[in-house]
């Protein structure tokens, strides 16, 4: 009686359901585990199911104690997750095992155990694209962007199809200056059917790069049209680069400010508009917007080291020193951040 439904209430009222009872029972367990995990999202009440079901089976399921450690897993719980999953796998070798035991090594900070447990499931289940795909995803994480791409082409070779792999080789491709290469993936992403404001921009920049110019507006109008407000403020800014890179510097400013407009903290576009404000002449303005665009984005090195630049050539040199140290906190290897350092420097020591 406590799995009926009234006619306008949930498929099964879990606050009047018998738990003890129907977890026991074999023959619907497994069925109102997985209604209460996926799609109710009851992480507790899922959780108790899984262990009165892993006690009637005296813990010899391998599928129960799968559920028990991704209830674990959910509910933050992730040593026992961990044992949950090493058990599991001791009894029955299974693809999603391995998935989640690695995923759950990513959450405590373990990315190189989480790569080994990949890479055994590799060794037993060859090619398995849900396999590879978290490989490569941990690889990007640490930054070894080489074995990332041979990962997901792997995938690619397994699912020709596959939106991530083929979009991420494509970002590979575009940020080692081969725009005509990442032209051809993206596309193969607009063929496949997906149709999206960030596809579109994405097209939009390999064109302009590649030199179709009028491919690249026709592309970014399109990814304007489709944006919401989440993406719009990126649209705008990659928008005003490409009018920079163009020389229409005064479209290029109008993009940035419609970015501030969507977007109050989108750093990226504070500091481009701030940079243009600094080539007008106008210090003071220009000096706020750096400062406010290091408050919006303390990731980003560009604020600082223009800000830097900025106050090197008015003669602030102290500041000038501490705002170039910052940039180099950030992006040690920046050429330009070093020169103005060793300028400074020389004459501190002078």
């Amino acid at each position: 009686a406590s799995m009926i439904s009234e006619p306008n209430g949930p498929f099964v009222n879990l606050s009047r359901l018998n738990i003890d009872k129907y977890a026991a029972d074999p023959q619907i367990n497994r069925n109102l585990f997985e209604y209460v995990f996926y799609h109710e999202g009851d992480m507790k009440v899922a959780h108790q199911i899984a262990i009165i079901a892993a006690k009637n089976t005296n813990n010899a399921d391998w599928y129960w104690k799968n559920q028990l450690g991704k209830s674990c897993y959910r509910l933050g719980m992730f040593n026992d997750a961990l044992k949950q999953f090493q058990s599991s796998l001791n009894c029955q070798q299974m693809v999603e095992t391995y998935a989640y035991l690695a995923k759950t090594y990513c959450r405590i900070d373990q990315p190189l155990m989480a790569i080994g447990h990949y890479n055994s499931g590799l060794q037993i289940f060859r090619n398995d694209i849900t396999l590879l795909i978290g490989l490569a995803r941990v690889q990007e994480h640490l930054g070894d962007v080489e074995n990332c791409i041979k990962a997901y082409k792997l995938v690619l070779e397994q699912d020709p199809t596959n939106i991530e792999a083929i979009a991420c080789i494509a970002t590979n491709y575009f940020y080692n200056d081969q725009p005509e290469i990442a032209l051809r993936y993206y596309r193969r992403i607009l063929q496949v059917g997906v149709n999206s404001a960030e596809l579109f921009m994405n097209l939009g920049l390999c064109c302009f790069f590649c030199q179709q110019f009028d491919l690249a507006l026709s592309c970014i109008e399109r990814a304007q049209a489709l944006a919401n407000d989440e993406i719009i403020a990126d649209i705008w800014y990659n928008t005003g680069n490409v009018f920079l890179s163009s020389g229409d510097v005064k479209m290029a400013s109008r993009c940035f400010r419609l970015a501030m407009a969507a977007d109050p903290n989108h750093a990226e576009s504070v500091c481009n508009f701030a940079i243009l404000q600094m080539r007008d002449g106008k210090i003071d303005q220009s000096r706020s917007m750096f400062r406010s665009a290091i408050e919006k984005g303390p990731h980003l090195f560009e604020p600082c080291y223009n800000l830097a630049l900025l106050t090197y050539q008015i003669g602030q040199f102290d500041e000038s020193r501490r705002m170039v140290l910052k940039a180099l906190e950030l992006y040690p290897e920046h050429v330009h951040s070093k020169t103005i350092l060793g300028h400074i420097e020389q004459m501190f020591h002078v």
